[in-house]
């Protein structure tokens, strides 16, 4: 029905949006260390300082409302999510074998404008015919991490 050079033409078009038009907010990914330092430090975690581009989607109409229960209260810290397209994660070489975007979702942080997020969901989106193009990921503050990264 809809012909391969369409489907290319639609691949390309969300590539381009994201690469080259509205993806480039500078971001930094603290990638996990995911071993002891070569010394032992203790001062354990210490993360690599990837800087990516992404667009970032700031949650300003509440659309995937994650609440907390607290003693005092119901907290939301979900108020962010971005989007990466496949073909920049796999230029920067951080595609696994399959083809996901190799990141540690429970370990991993990524510093917005100051302010540290820690991913709590993430999937593919932007399906063309035969694969996903976008890897979307939500975040949410995290308050209880200091970034320290390895120099």
């Amino acid at each position: 029905m809809v012909k391969n050079r369409s489907w290319d033409r639609y691949k390309k078009i969300i590539t381009d949006f994201l690469d080259w038009d509205a993806g480039r907010q500078s971001i930094t990914w603290a990638k996990h260390v995911n071993q002891l330092l070569s010394h032992a430090e203790d001062s354990i975690p210490k993360y690599y300082n990837i800087q990516i581009e992404a667009l970032c989607y700031y949650n300003a109409f509440r659309n995937w409302p994650i609440n907390k229960a607290t003693v005092s209260g119901e907290l939301d810290d979900e108020n962010l999510s971005i989007l990466i397209s496949k073909s920049y994660i796999e230029q920067i070489g951080y595609l696994t074998p399959e083809g996901y975007w190799d990141f540690n979702w429970e370990q991993d942080r990524f510093v917005i404008n100051g302010i540290t997020y820690k991913p709590s969901g993430d999937t593919q989106t932007a399906q063309a015919k035969d694969e996903a193009l976008v890897f979307m990921i939500i975040l949410k503050r995290d308050r209880d991490t200091k970034v320290e990264f390895v120099e």
